[in-house]
């Protein structure tokens, strides 16, 4: 292991521990997105909380952190599996952000900003099964799970190289939906209002 990959990765990890959740709920002198509504410091739960201002600012910012964190490995010169392993330390920065005492996101908007810059076409067929499962549900924990589940597919098919990695970024991101998955047992989970 190199010390660069071992920088880009404490770097990848470091800007995905920035929550801009926290960080606009802070300047708006909003709540603290982690004690209300579902709890998740994402853009989701922005909307309930600030609005769709609130919640695309949130959203692009969790976005860009993901996709810098690889275009940074990019432009290093590393091998596309060395830059999964990037994207995941990014994804796992917004999850157990070390800004946050750990209290972080489900990690979807900053995958998707890794998984654009690493193979935009599956990012962007994954971006639109998102799309067509909420636009359906109105769940937006289902649409990202579904997401989820159809990425490692179409990656073992066209980028066999950053399956490793994703399908352990995708297990992390299923972990962090847990309570989610509960709540859709049982039939309580958040619909989004047509």
């Amino acid at each position: 292991m190199s010390p660069l990959f071992i920088l880009l990765l404490c770097t990848a990890y470091l800007l995905g521990s920035v929550s801009f959740a926290v960080l606009i709920s802070q300047l708006r002198r909003l709540p603290d997105p982690r004690s209300m509504g579902s709890g998740n410091p994402g853009a989701s739960n922005m909307l309930r909380l600030g609005g769709r201002p609130l919640a695309l600012a949130t959203l692009l910012g969790d976005l860009s952190k993901g996709a810098l964190a690889v275009w940074l490995a990019q432009r290093a010169g590393l091998e596309p599996a060395a830059q999964g392993w990037v994207a995941l330390a990014a994804v796992t920065g917004h999850i157990l952000p070390i800004f946050h005492r750990l209290r972080g996101g489900k990690g979807v908007a900053t995958a998707a900003g890794a998984l654009l810059m690493l193979s935009w076409p599956v990012a962007l067929l994954v971006c639109a099964i998102w799309l067509a499962t909420f636009a359906i549900l109105r769940i937006a924990s289902v649409a990202s799970i579904t997401a989820c589940v159809a990425l490692l597919p179409w990656l073992a098919w066209y980028r066999p190289e950053l399956l490793l990695a994703c399908s352990i970024m995708v297990l992390l991101i299923l972990a962090r939906h847990r309570l989610n998955i509960g709540r859709l047992l049982t039939g309580s989970e958040n619909h989004f209002k047509h």
